[in-house]
């Protein structure tokens, strides 16, 4: 499970990635300083999720 959350976190923050303009490592920088916790590779399936909806929650509003 923990594999196809980061695989699918990866997934959406390179989408966002291109859509913002913004750098990968940017945004996974950022959606862990608002979402707290450790890094990715170290990250709980909860805390995975919840980085998810935020990326989600951020190329959502720039539509």
């Amino acid at each position: 499970e923990l594999l196809e959350l980061r695989k699918q976190l990866n997934s959406m923050v390179g989408a966002y990635s291109h859509q913002s303009g913004k750098p990968h490592g940017v945004i996974h920088t950022e959606v862990r300083r608002v979402c707290g916790g450790p890094p990715s590779a170290e990250a709980t399936a909860g805390q995975l999720r919840q980085r998810i909806a935020k990326v989600q929650e951020w190329a959502t509003r720039m539509k």
